[in-house]
């Protein structure tokens, strides 16, 4: 296996592709020396961002979460520990980056979501929408083990990944919601890679289930037998899961009964105040909707701009769409728009079937040209 990083392309607006090989510690150290001076400068912005009493109460809540992660997902702490190894980091540092919910202020990235269950397999689609300053921190990790490919994440630089889709197809997505939230659990992104972990919906909410949750947010989630699901979860209210249905659609305000007693609905409307709109507007649109086709244009809609579902910054909400993914998890490929969404500007990217010499790890479309790395 070849055990080194390569940084493959470019999608779209500079979104760096990069093909992380070999054993939990080997790929998080390609990727933190791959990255370890954004890695660093992140890490100074954090600790610049806190006061000093704030920061230090931080790092006590991310060195007690430590001790269980290493316990009960060491392969997680692993990677963690290679990410820092590679990028030359503290280790208690690097995961307080990735568990911003140490901290009293969040990060924030609203987002509109969709998820389509089909005989084929599921398909989900989402824009992902942050501040400006932060697009230029992200970036598509392929994950390849031993067996073949295992992940692909979007992640920023130094964590764990935002969405995602495993070799069986399993597919997640995430949207922030403003519930509650406790100062003692695993943080939002190890949740999500637990649940990356598994091969089917079921198996990946036992992770939800099981485990202290630290904030508020819902998942849309699909695997190749075409199950969809969408739950919400809190400290208080739990694992909150939607009745099921044949589609669900998801911004940024809770949709249970249970949520919706925990819900800041002041910092919801200072926060999100498009997300109802946006929520109007998928349903609106995706009332029919059946293919990979169909969600690539639902996701460009730019109905009611700034606050559409492809979304543009503004002085009221300054969050903008920095990508759009559509997950087909039947043929265990993907659709990816970096910036501002277009039906035509998506670019394929599938994985082959078998595990050769001279079988590239994975191939973009919509050139049919192989780019890669050879394992």
């Amino acid at each position: 296996m070849l055990a080194m990083s390569s940084l493959l392309s470019y999608v779209g607006y500079n979104l760096p592709i990069v093909m992380l090989s070999g054993s939990a510690f080997q790929r998080g150290h390609q990727h933190g020396k791959a990255f370890s001076e954004r890695i660093a400068r992140l890490i100074g912005q954090m600790r610049q961002s806190h006061s000093p009493a704030g920061y230090d109460q931080a790092r006590v809540l991310a060195s007690e979460s430590w001790a269980g992660l290493q316990t009960n997902a060491p392969t997680i702490a692993e990677e963690i520990c290679g990410i820092a190894a590679g990028s030359n980091s503290d280790p208690l540092e690097l995961y307080c980056h990735i568990g911003f919910e140490f901290f009293e202020k969040e990060t924030r990235t609203g987002c509109s979501g969709l998820a389509l269950a089909t005989r084929d397999g599921a398909i989900l689609g989402q824009n992902w929408d942050c501040h400006p300053d932060l697009i230029d921190d992200l970036a598509l990790f392929l994950h390849v083990e031993e067996a073949g490919w295992s992940l692909a994440v979007i992640a920023t630089v130094g964590t764990l990944g935002w969405v995602g889709q495993n070799s069986s197809g399993l597919a997640l997505l995430s949207m922030d919601t403003m519930l509650d939230c406790v100062e003692r659990g695993i943080p939002s992104q190890v949740a999500r890679r637990l649940m990356l972990g598994e091969p089917d919906i079921q198996s990946a909410l036992t992770h939800l289930e099981d485990r202290p949750i630290m904030a508020g947010r819902s998942y849309l989630l699909g695997d190749r037998s075409g199950s969809i699901a969408a739950v919400e979860v809190s400290p208080s209210a739990g694992v909150c899961r939607l009745p099921n249905a044949g589609r669900y659609f998801h911004t940024n305000h809770a949709l249970t009964s249970q949520t919706q007693a925990v819900e800041d609905e002041q910092r919801l409307n200072l926060t999100y105040p498009s997300s109802r709109m946006r929520l109007a507007s998928l349903q609106c649109a995706g009332a029919d909707a059946q293919s990979v086709d169909d969600l690539k244009r639902i996701l460009s809609n730019r109905e009611n701009a700034p606050h559409s579902v492809a979304k543009t910054s503004s002085g009221l909400e300054p969050t903008m769409t920095a990508f759009s993914i559509v997950f087909d998890c039947g043929e265990r490929d993907f659709y990816l728009c970096s910036g501002p969404p277009a039906p035509d500007r998506y670019q394929r990217f599938y994985w082959p079937e078998t595990k050769r010499a001279d079988t590239p790890a994975f191939s973009p479309e919509p050139n049919g040209q192989p780019i890669g790395v050879e394992i």
